[in-house]
């Protein structure tokens, strides 16, 4: 008997608003300029031709962020379920793992697309934080340092990312519903219909909510966007330790211990197996009683993962850069500086700890 609960979809809610991320996405390529100087105007054009315009870029944004939250409580189900110990499942699981990682790399390329101040300031960050990395973290940074420009970006995000996520759900999830009953099709529109609600609410964040890309006529205030939840905080979790420590604590929070337990995780089908049926059938608890606990549990660890994404991005002011960085300021929005890239120049560039600061607190740390 097919069994509908809630609990049970948040992976196909996931799927739905990539698809839609998908449309939103071709959408703005038709309109962006992939060029240094002329990105942030492009993005700000939006703004100015038309309501429809701003709103599919708000709702790319908007989606973005309840995809991240999607996949993360089918992600913390799924563990909890122990679908990693079902022979049938460990690919499944493998490629569920390797889709987080690109979902990721696909939200930081689409924060540095639209080229306003903030995007430069992310593009600074990324190799600084693949410093820390032991062995190959210079290399790695210097080269991805010299190897950036927008346009690589740019294919990187709409083209080379999207490409190996369609392969990763292809076998994640569409390869076992060709031989189910309906197949795909059936699974798309039961999955659409429960995602109606987040849609509803994604389209009435995207009218109400919106980026504030209207300057120099309108400049917004510098801590903007502060409780403003958005797809940032939830990679902004890996850089808010370096703000507080260090020395070798705010790697070894922000990147060593989160890098090894993915590694973990991952590899877990190979190392742990299922206990045998006659082990799994001594539970004393009953089927309701299950249902209960496992709700608590998922509900507990979600509630505890959110909240640390909360407290980590909430006085992020994602929306405040235009308020220093404009034309009456001398420092344009899109425009970067004349020492972009050049870390001898700007030798803060390398400090994790003042860079992160400046993110968070830009009027007592610049």
């Amino acid at each position: 008997m097919k069994r509908f609960h809630f609990r049970y979809y948040f992976g196909g809610i996931a799927l739905i608003l990539l698809v839609l991320q998908l449309i939103t996405g071709i959408f703005l390529t038709m309109y962006y300029e992939p060029n240094l100087r002329e990105a942030y105007a492009s993005v700000q054009a939006l703004y100015q031709d038309s309501f429809l315009h701003s709103w599919m870029r708000d709702s790319h944004r908007w989606l973005a962020f309840f995809i991240v939250t999607s996949v993360v409580v089918h992600f913390f189900r799924s563990l909890l379920r122990k679908d990693y110990l079902r022979p049938r499942k460990r690919v499944s699981w493998l490629t569920g793992m390797l889709l987080i990682l690109v979902i990721l790399f696909i939200s930081v390329t689409g924060f540095i697309l639209p080229w306003e101040w903030k995007g430069y300031w992310f593009m600074e960050m990324v190799p600084n934080l693949a410093g820390e990395l032991p062995f190959i973290g210079e290399p790695l940074k210097n080269g991805l340092i010299s190897f950036f420009t927008l346009n690589r970006v740019f294919v990187a995000h709409i083209l080379l990312l999207p490409l190996v996520s369609i392969i990763l759900i292809d076998i994640h999830v569409f390869g076992h519903l060709r031989n189910r009953k309906g197949g795909i099709p059936r699974y798309l529109m039961m999955h659409g219909l429960i995602t109606l609600p987040v849609i509803v609410v994604v389209a009435v964040l995207a009218a109400t909510v919106q980026m504030p890309t209207s300057d120099p006529d309108i400049i917004p205030l510098p801590l903007e966007g502060r409780f403003v939840p958005t797809i940032e905080w939830y990679v902004l979790i890996f850089y808010v330790p370096f703000m507080y420590f260090e020395n070798w604590i705010g790697p070894t929070l922000g990147l060593y211990l989160p890098g090894v337990l993915f590694l973990l995780l991952a590899a877990a089908p190979f190392f742990l197996r299922r206990k045998p049926l006659e082990e799994r059938k001594k539970s004393k608890l009953s089927p309701t009683m299950k249902k209960v606990a496992a709700f608590v549990v998922v509900t507990s660890i979600c509630s505890v993962f959110f909240g640390s994404v909360y407290t980590a991005g909430y006085r992020s002011p994602t929306m405040g850069c235009n308020s220093c960085h404009n034309i009456y300021m001398g420092r344009r929005m899109g425009v970067p500086p004349d020492d972009f890239r050049d870390r001898e120049k700007l030798p803060l560039l390398d400090d994790n700890q003042w860079m992160v600061e400046h993110w968070f607190a830009p009027q007592q740390t610049w």
